[in-house]
């Protein structure tokens, strides 16, 4: 499962704060708009792969409501940008860093070519075997508005205004107010629990309904909640660890909206609700009136996680990286940290994040495991179903 890193979160907050930024976010002009042409897009992992050209260069973006157009490091050198402006930022720990910000003369996709709009430049390695080069962001959708199609693979562009009648389509409408990077901002109601407004759009999330894991939040502790512990978000400088809380609540309001059950995912983040629930609909985002029309097009039960174990690549070694209830009631002594060293009777020791990248893309099926834990060097065994270990 991959999150922000906590860096590009700390940006897109910053952006409320600093008039000269919004500014530079809201900057940008439609150059080409043949908005009769669809714009595929894969959608693997719950994530919204598109083709783009940036300056003329072609390149592999995801499309990310909840954030700014960002481009990766290595894109901005191919591009020979020069920053236009940059901030100092810190994270929880205090550790600093400064953001830069670039404007890309030509952004295209689809049919479609926006001039002039800004981008953020970050580190985007934790994608790393995504094998992306940067996000398409909210600053440059909110130029149109966007039908998507989960199941069909493919977005619907439409200028401001122009879709017709789209109550008459779709029969749940749900207002929202817009961040300074024209990022959806929902409000939702879990009965008896939480009151939420600012909840983030997210279409670069690959979880559901998330919220902040508060002293307000109160999770009972039964058959209807489980938990994992272990990596949840990437500072400046390391990781952070700590408990995730997953639960199932009878009932949820999204802006007035009526939802069925839902889980919710309780952790040390930001409120959003991204692809696990939205891909239940097609959606229409409207810009132009302010509101998210859905669609309903499957109905997903809603599970608890099925995983045992989440494992990716850190500090030069595969390693597991959080383990759920279920594995700790095994009493394997599994915990954050520990190295996997074979994978399939593959050995693993001293892989590189190359190697990890082209075992993750071939992932399915049932995972044989070793892992050798980092107190005591003992090495224990595992044979988990598909749906049992998280890459």
């Amino acid at each position: 499962m991959i999150e922000k890193p906590t860096l590009l979160i700390l940006a897109i907050l910053l952006f409320s704060q600093c008039a000269s930024v919004r500014k530079l976010m809201q900057q940008g002009e439609v150059l080409k708009a043949d908005i009769l042409q669809p714009v595929d897009f894969d959608y693997h992992n719950r994530l919204l792969f598109i083709d783009v050209h940036v300056n003329g260069l072609p390149r592999r973006f995801i499309i990310d409501s909840g954030a700014p157009t960002v481009i990766s490091l290595e894109l901005r050198e191919a591009l020979n940008l020069r920053k236009v402006k940059s901030i100092d930022v810190s994270d929880s720990q205090n550790n600093e860093s400064k953001l830069e910000f670039v404007v890309l003369e030509s952004l295209a996709f689809g049919g479609v070519e926006i001039e002039n709009s800004a981008a953020l430049v970050t580190d985007l390695s934790l994608f790393h075997c995504l094998g992306i080069d940067g996000l398409l962001g909210a600053n440059a959708m909110s130029h149109f508005d966007w039908e998507v199609d989960y199941q069909e693979e493919r977005i619907r562009l439409y200028g401001k205004g122009r879709a017709e009648r789209p109550e008459e389509v779709y029969p749940v409408a749900i207002p929202f107010k817009t961040k300074a990077q024209g990022t959806p901002e929902l409000e939702v109601d879990i009965p008896g629990l939480l009151s939420a407004s600012g909840v983030t759009f997210d279409l670069g999330s690959t979880r559901g309904v998330s919220v902040q894991k508060t002293d307000e939040v109160k999770i009972v502790r039964d058959t209807a909640s489980t938990y994992a512990f272990g990596r949840t978000s990437k500072g400046i400088f390391g990781a952070n660890t700590d408990t995730t809380w997953y639960f199932r609540t009878d009932s949820l309001r999204i802006g007035g909206a009526s939802f069925g059950p839902t889980v919710i995912t309780a952790f040390n983040t930001s409120d959003k609700i991204g692809n696990r629930f939205w891909e239940n609909y097609k959606l229409l985002i409207s810009w132009s009136a302010s509101r998210l029309y859905l669609l309903p097009r499957i109905s997903a039960p809603a599970r608890l996680p099925q995983e045992l174990l989440r494992i990716g690549y850190e500090g030069g070694a595969i390693r597991v990286l959080s383990t759920y209830q279920r594995l700790a009631l095994t009493n394997s002594g599994i915990e954050p940290g520990d190295e996997v060293i074979a994978i399939n009777e593959a050995n693993t020791e001293g892989a590189s994040l190359e190697d990890y990248c082209a075992l993750r893309e071939k992932g399915s099926g049932e995972v044989q495991l070793k892992v050798r834990k980092k107190e005591g060097r003992e090495v224990v065994e595992l044979r988990l179903g598909k749906e049992e270990v998280e890459w």
